[in-house]
């Protein structure tokens, strides 16, 4: 069997640790309201959170205080980029989840740029990701899935990723959420 996306995540971050999450992923979706896409949670299953090479991606499923401040940060992000004055969704056909193809946001660059799921589809496997880079004030859309972007961040050693950023001279690296 070939070795999935994840897989190779690890590979390239010398990841051999092994952790249980506390919450249940049927848990966390029903209280969402959605299903959420595989290879996240896949990823999430075997990384406990953190930051993946200046991406910050946090587990919703590590403990119970995570799925709170998970939650948390979630509604924060959604009401910033739905507040009218910022203007992130001014001259853009995206509306914020739960709203039908709304964004649900996962993750973050570090430099105040999001990373969303555009939920068009009724099957999460399916969605696309926009991602907002606060630099350029500008929306970029990549075709998904989550693990294939980051792959794409952690192996890029120049500017043509998603982000735009040049990779070269940061660190391949992953750093763990502390402990909640």
């Amino acid at each position: 069997m070939a070795p999935s996306r994840v897989d190779e995540i690890a590979r390239l971050l010398g990841w051999r640790e092994e952790f249980t999450p506390e919450k249940e992923w049927s848990d966390v979706e029903r209280e969402l309201g959605t299903p959420l896409p595989a290879d996240y949670k896949e990823l999430l299953t075997r990384f406990p959170g953190g930051v993946f090479r200046r991406i910050a991606i946090y587990s919703p499923v590590v403990t119970a205080q995570a799925w709170i401040e998970y939650k948390r940060c979630l509604d924060e992000l959604l009401n910033i980029l739905g507040d009218e004055d910022l203007e992130y969704l001014t001259d853009v056909d995206y509306g914020l989840f739960p709203e039908p193809g709304g964004l649900l946001p996962w993750g973050t660059d570090g430099q105040g740029g999001t990373f969303c799921w555009i939920t068009t589809s009724t099957d999460p496997d399916a969605w696309k990701i926009a991602y907002h880079s606060q630099g350029a004030d500008e929306w970029r859309e990549y075709p998904g899935p989550t693990t294939r972007l980051l792959y794409e961040i952690l192996s890029n050693t120049g500017e043509e990723n998603l982000l735009g950023w040049d990779f070269t001279g940061i660190p391949v690296e992953y750093i763990r959420s502390a402990a909640r």
